[in-house]
């Protein structure tokens, strides 16, 4: 490989589909990659794992067979969403943990970039949905970890579309992210004030693309169950038609984004035999009419909860696959008109976003403050607005002014902090009362941006140290040229 050529890579590591979208950098030119399943799409984010054999099936392969897999594997269909659950499977003889099953996912997207390649995805920006917990970060990066992926950091999926776009979208003061896919509709508003992002309202639903492709495939069977006089129920087929039907459903429903007609044809559809169905564009178009107006509403209402009204909204990005959908689009341009900004690649654009903040990378600084409520009411603050967060840390030294047999530190500097209850804003720590003593107090931000103090008496042992930590610390990311909060 020439010395002068560097790749960057961004993962969106999605509720339904997973992508790596990299750039190449050989003498200042930057050439963008997509790196997904071998059908040149996003890489569905489902593992099955066989009860017998262990044997590890992921992807587009996994995401066909899904009714079939599901009978003689164990079928994890989201696996984003497991990452919160404390639970240990044991399959074929093996212990599985949410970590072991999301780490099968990075390797097929490392595999993928090795393979079309011959490079090495060993670093890259991943994007999570805005809200992801600290712990959901943590387990995220010890997927990817045990995958051979270092995490460099993370970025919300918004603010990851929004910088894939950023030279269209940096004169908007207010742009609107609809992201819609195949598990989930996110809708974000943000406030851009020159390159510094804020969120100002989110709206979602589960309904999506997915759900979507089986409502399509149920109506298609209805009607070549009445044409062939047979009662059968689409959930009593066998597995391998469902799965037939589902991917056919998927291909006519993108097909119908721009054809008036599309044929759904299965050479062996179980007891029908073989079946072909024309699907008419206002048929299509009638079926999703449902979910079409509640992707719209979920729109309307963010809006609504931003309190900057339509009038101000600049622009609405649309990103995800579902937002490629002709009645979606049919309806919002009727809305919204030239606000809506369809970027060249809407499955990809999160990724393209992550890729971006991995090529020019900044640092993530505070956008509160957290300190200490002296017992004179005064305030001490320990991290300030504006603060550079990358290896941050502080300590200091209090003294003993009583004779209590515990040192309390109360929290404060924001209100989220100073209202809840005292139990998760304050600290007690040992101490033996002696005038000399002094309790050392170090805070840091962890790589998951959580704040975190611990203390302790000079004249105690380690294991008595205490420990209080804020999961919902409130930062933005810092360009050279901009500034975002995440």
């Amino acid at each position: 490989m020439p010395a002068n050529l560097n790749n960057y890579y961004g993962i969106d590591f999605g509720t339904t589909t997973s992508a790596v979208v990299g750039y190449m950098v050989m003498d200042h030119k930057p050439e963008q990659f997509f790196y997904g399943d071998d059908e040149g799409r996003p890489l569905p984010s489902v593992v099955a794992i066989n009860k017998t054999t262990g044997e590890i099936t992921t992807g587009r392969e996994a995401w066909n067979k899904k009714m079939e897999l599901s009978e003689t594997c164990e079928y994890f269909s989201s696996v984003k969403s497991v990452l919160d659950r404390d639970t240990r499977t044991t399959i074929a003889g093996r212990e599985w943990t949410p970590v072991d099953i999301a780490a099968e996912l990075f390797k097929t997207l490392k595999t993928s970039v090795k393979e079309r390649t011959g490079n090495d995805l060993s670093i890259a920006t991943v994007a999570i949905p805005i809200g992801f917990s600290p712990e959901k970060r943590d387990k995220l990066r010890s997927a990817a970890a045990k995958a051979g992926i270092t995490i460099s950091s993370f970025v919300s999926e918004p603010t990851a579309a929004f910088f894939a776009n950023y030279e269209e979208l940096r004169s908007s003061p207010i742009v609107a992210v609809f992201d819609w896919g195949g598990g989930t509709l996110d809708v974000s508003i943000l406030k851009n004030e020159n390159g510094r992002i804020s969120e100002l309202a989110t709206a979602g639903s589960n309904i999506a693309g997915d759900y979507i492709d089986n409502k399509i495939a149920q109506r298609i069977h209805a009607k070549i169950a009445r044409k062939k006089g047979i009662e059968l129920a689409f959930s009593d087929m066998p597995s391998s038609a469902q799965d037939l039907m589902l991917v056919r459903s998927e291909r006519a429903k993108r097909a119908l984004g721009d054809d008036d007609t599309a044929t759904i044809s299965i050479n062996n559809y179980g007891p029908f035999g073989a079946c072909r169905e024309l699907l008419d564009y206002d048929w299509f178009a009638d079926i999703v009419e449902p979910e079409v107006s509640m992707a719209v509403d979920c729109l309307k209402k963010a809006i609504e909860q931003s309190g900057v009204g339509l009038a101000n909204i600049d622009r609405i990005v649309m990103v995800g696959g579902s937002s490629n959908l002709r009645p979606l689009i049919e309806r919002m341009d009727s809305i919204y008109g030239e606000k809506l900004f369809f970027p060249d690649e809407t499955m990809w654009n999160v990724g393209q976003g992550a890729a971006r903040l991995a090529m020019t990378p900044g640092d993530y600084y505070s956008n509160q403050s957290i300190g200490i409520i002296l017992s004179d009411n005064s305030f001490f603050a320990l991290l300030s607005p504006d603060t550079p967060l990358t290896n941050w840390n502080m300590e200091c030294h209090f003294g003993i002014v009583d004779t209590n047999e515990e040192a309390r530190f109360v929290f404060g500097g924001s209100s989220d902090i100073e209202e809840s209850p005292a139990r998760f804003k304050s600290l007690s720590v040992p101490a033996y009362r002696f005038l000399q003593e002094q309790i050392i107090l170090r805070a840091f931000v962890d790589e998951n941006m959580v704040f975190k103090v611990i203390a302790g008496s000079t004249m105690r042992p380690r294991e008595y140290r205490r420990v209080w930590d804020y999961s919902q610390l409130k930062c933005y990311y810092k360009l050279p040229e901009m500034r975002v909060e995440l």
